[in-house]
């Protein structure tokens, strides 16, 4: 789980208390389109992996995995060399 998904639990179990401040509302927006992004580059990586085993490309399969895992730890991808 990201920092981003705590706080976003947090701000949420806030707002079933009382309302959000200015800020909070802001930052819980930050949040939801921080999320938004990883839920879109997780799919991405995972339709990549479909491609990668129907394609047997075991090593584009290994990079996907690794951009995966990468990912999930820091909530964000890997440079792409050029």
């Amino acid at each position: 789980m990201l920092p981003v998904h705590e706080r976003l639990a947090e701000l949420f179990t806030l707002s079933r208390l009382r309302q959000l401040t200015a800020s909070e509302e802001t930052e819980q927006q930050q949040c939801l389109q921080v999320n938004a992004t990883y839920c879109w580059e997780m799919a991405r990586l995972q339709n990549e992996i479909l491609l990668a085993e129907q394609t047997t490309d075991t090593q584009w399969h290994q990079d996907i995995c690794s951009q995966m895992f990468e990912l999930r730890i820091t909530g964000r991808l890997p440079k792409r060399p050029k």
